[in-house]
């Protein structure tokens, strides 16, 4: 990504809250309506919601002391904990790790509610990699999250918390009405020091980030810094338009922002299966310049030029090849080569995409069957709907070199909000636990009974009874 970076604090400074409120369930928000405008409900009534100070004017609009009251309740704190490398310099056979034993780090970011019974939207690069996740709300109560799912192509994860019930909301707006000069503010935790308003405007829509797979960004002189990523940027409705993603490192006044239009296409895919499946054609491309366009006879900027094609991939079968140029897809003109990565992430494996391309001057037509794309499995913490009826105890767990690494939770399963990701068991009711799949089969012939078990968690070894259901 250049000289950007994510907006992911690394440090836990003062864990101010951001808030809940109660209010009805709201799980319609995950399935939104025709654009141009999503709504998750209507507001909650009453002050104790957030009920605005003043009425909105005629466009939806209202005062931005009113609009923060409205829906600074349904963003949260999203609280991590990951395993940073260690040091092997000076490493012998009996002190493996040298110098420096691998340490747990701590890191914030933030995120959104989007269904009352405790989804939690936020950026993938916050929960990606982290083997605990706590997420904080206003009245200072923290609740156990679970991945849901994630797409680390989009940079987006879902999560659930555990036990959570009747949270208030956030509003789903549009992201494809949005233009250069709107009002904006943004609303996280920077730096861990509690929520936090930042406001500006929509500097620019539309731009690409360094990456084929990710562009179309919404760019923004709100101030957003370490610890906003996975927040929102909501408009001055109060809806949320994008999620906080990353800034630019040289400069100030220069933040970007995933659309959230983006997010509500992959958003029931996460749900329901915990993962994005795309397709994949295995070619590579770049812009076409006024220069290259001179040298291969277009009449101007337009279209894809190929770099790569993957030998044995959907694009070689075809006949594709490096120095094509992709005019087409399924009969839209690409101007841009982002247009095509666009379509692109839009497709699913298996299905076929007509192409036209020019080749020594001369149009052809092509019709790829798509692969599956890399990512599409789910997440290391993602447990898919049913998972929790299938294992024991609803926990999936790995071998570890004592006992079973916990891996996934599944929500309201009996051992969420008892073990976490990245515990391991090393007993069961007082028999040593030797891997995952040990654990599994003694945790199926315990069935119904109570258990008691000895975990490592976070360097220290605690006990955990878990009653019986």
């Amino acid at each position: 990504m250049g000289r950007l970076r994510a907006a992911a604090s690394a440090s836990v400074g003062l864990l101010g809250a951001i808030a809940l409120a109660a209010c009805e369930d709201r799980a319609a928000a995950l399935s939104p309506p025709a654009p141009p405008r999503h709504e998750a409900s209507a507001p909650c009534s009453g002050p104790r919601a957030g009920e605005p100070a003043a009425p909105p004017a005629a466009d939806g609009r209202m005062p931005l002391p009113a609009l923060v009251e409205q829906v600074r309740p349904s963003v949260v704190t999203v609280m991590t904990l990951r395993a940073s490398p260690p040091s092997y310099e000076g490493a012998t056979p009996g002190h493996p790790f040298g110098g420096g034993a691998p340490r747990v780090e701590r890191a914030i970011g933030s995120g959104f509610v989007v269904a009352a019974e405790g989804l939690v939207l936020t950026s993938d690069h916050v929960v990606g990699d982290a083997f605990g996740i706590e997420v904080q709300v206003s009245d200072e109560r923290a609740f156990k999250a679970a991945v849901v799912g994630r797409d680390p192509a989009l940079d987006v994860a879902l999560l659930k918390l555990l036990g959570a019930e009747s949270l208030r909301v956030v509003p789903l707006g549009s992201s494809a009405p949005v233009r250069p000069g709107d009002d904006v503010i943004v609303i996280g935790n920077p730096f861990g020091l509690g929520p936090t308003v930042t406001r500006g405007v929509v500097s620019a829509t539309s731009r690409p980030m360094g990456a084929a797979s990710l562009d179309g960004f919404i760019q923004t002189d709100a101030a957003i810094n370490p610890g906003n990523s996975g927040g929102p940027l909501f408009n001055a409705r109060g809806e949320v338009i994008g999620i906080a993603t990353a800034i630019h490192a040289d400069g100030r006044g220069i933040s970007f922002a995933l659309p959230i239009d983006e997010v509500l296409e992959v958003l029931p895919d996460l749900r329901a299966a915990g993962r994005v499946d795309r397709g994949r054609m295995g070619i590579s491309f770049q812009e076409v310049t006024p220069q290259l366009a001179r040298v291969l006879k277009l009449p101007g900027r337009m279209g894809a030029l190929l770099t790569e094609v993957e030998p044995e991939g959907p694009g070689a079968r075809t006949g594709l090849r490096p120095g094509d140029v992709i005019l087409s897809i399924e009969g839209r003109r690409l101007e841009h080569a982002r247009e095509l990565a666009r379509a692109l992430r839009r497709t699913r494996p298996g299905e076929e995409v007509e192409l036209t391309y020019r080749r020594d001057g001369a149009d052809r037509r092509a019709t790829v069957k798509l692969d599956r794309a890399a990512g599409g499995e789910p997440a290391r913490g993602a447990l898919r709907p049913g998972d929790h009826a299938e294992q024991p105890l609803g926990v999936l767990a790995s071998d570890a070199l004592e006992g079973a690494r916990i891996e996934a939770i599944a929500p309201q399963s009996a051992a969420a909000g008892n073990l976490e990701v990245g515990d391991v068991v090393l007993d069961l009711n007082g028999a040593p636990v030797r891997g995952g799949a040990e654990l599994a089969a003694r945790l199926r012939a315990a069935g119904r009974k109570d258990l008691l078990l000895r975990v490592r968690r976070n360097g220290a070894t605690l006990y955990l009874a878990i009653p019986a259901r």
